[in-house]
């Protein structure tokens, strides 16, 4: 099983809990045009170089279908390479140059100085919460 997972959400704002996972084949994301549309990103476990291309297809996928905000959910990680984290930024980069607002939540100090370190601070908005973040 992957360690990522695309979520869709569209307003009214809700607890995230209730979004459904959106899989390429099966369900693509909704129109560009719908102007409160937000993705969530949540990976899972150890985000190493082996991690790396599903890292980015996932980021890729969510930036394309959204309009408004990608929400990239780090809580539920041990481990983030340095490669991992500048993929992170470089994504972040892309979304801005599309008009995306990329949002990352990150709440364990390790991960956060990873993320510190490699530049990635100014690149995103940090947040506590995915609920902070869809809120934005």
């Amino acid at each position: 099983m992957s360690p990522f997972a695309v979520l869709h959400r569209m307003d009214p704002l809700v607890d995230s809990a209730s979004f459904a996972p959106a899989h390429r084949e099966h369900h693509p994301p909704p129109p560009a045009e719908s102007p409160r549309h937000r993705v969530v990103v949540r990976a899972d476990g150890e985000l190493d170089a082996a991690m790396l291309p599903e890292l980015t297809a996932a980021l890729e996928l969510a930036v394309l279908g959204s309009s408004h905000a990608v929400i990239v959910d780090l809580r539920s990680i041990r481990f983030l390479s340095i490669g991992c984290a500048i993929a992170l930024a470089e994504e972040g980069g892309r979304a801005r140059a599309r008009g995306v607002d990329l949002r990352v939540v990150a709440v364990r100090r390790d991960i956060e100085r990873v993320l510190e370190v490699t530049g990635v601070r100014p690149t995103c908005r940090f947040y506590a919460s995915v609920r902070e973040a869809l809120r934005g």
